[in-house]
Parts: C-alpha cells; structure tokens; sequence
C-alpha cells in the first residue's frame, strides 16, 4: 500500500510545522467560493476561510468557517469539518504532501436542523478538491 512508504511521523512533524502556509494555499483555492445548494436557488453555500489544518500522523483535518445566505430564512453562519489522507509526500528538496479521500466529516450551522446540515454536506466536499498537492 502506498501508506506504508510514508512516514506518517514525519508527515505529521512537517504539516502542523507547514499550517500558515498551506492554509494560505487552501484559502487562494476555496476562500470566497460560493456553490448553489438545492435546485431553486434560494440557498448559496459561502466559503469564508480555511481557519484551521491539523496532521494526526497521515490523517488530516480542516476546518472551514462558511456562511448559508438564504433567500426565504436569515443567513447562518457555522463551520465544515473536511477530513482528508496523506497519500504520497516528499519530504526532501521540493516538499509537498498529496492530499487524497478529502470528504465532509461534519456540518455545524447557526439557525439550522441536524438534517439540514446533513443536507449540506455536498456542496462542502467541494471545497477541499481530492488529489490536491499542497506545497511545504
């Protein structure tokens, strides 16, 4: 497995070392970007910021602060939690780690229902593209 050709302490040692740096990279992709939840219209999924990454050995943690403009309710305002895998890193010269398996972990907005949240839940897999390099 391609797993077991990277050292996961290492990955962990440089990614939480690296945070501004690739949370700069992840704000130039995702900050601002707004995607249209539901087929009326009514709702856009904002997001903010990447406020946060953390590196548990080759697991990865984001989180995202988003807002939910809606036409008919007010506006929520919360945050997404995007876990993703280390796939592949190089950790010498040009280093970077490949980011793979990034999925939607959890939804937590003001003013709306858990099922609602869950609803939500497509639109915020597309804030953190699979197969993403981020450079150290």
């Amino acid at each position: 497995s391609s797993m077991a050709q990277i050292n996961c302490n290492f990955v962990q040692s440089y990614g939480n070392a690296s945070k501004s740096k690739i949370l700069e990279q992840i704000n130039g992709l995702v900050a601002g970007a707004q995607y249209d939840v539901g087929a009326t219209n009514l709702k856009k999924l904002e997001i903010k910021e990447a406020k946060n990454i953390t590196f548990n050995g080759c697991k990865v943690t984001l989180e995202l602060r988003v807002k939910l403009k809606r036409k008919v309710r007010r506006d929520a305002t919360g945050t997404i939690i995007v876990t993703g895998n280390v796939h592949k890193a190089q950790l010498y010269g040009a280093k970077y780690i490949l980011v793979k398996n990034a999925k939607v972990d959890k939804v937590r907005l003001s003013k709306t229902l858990r099922i609602g949240e869950r609803f939500y839940k497509w639109a915020a897999n597309r804030a953190f593209p699979n197969n993403q390099k981020f450079y150290l």
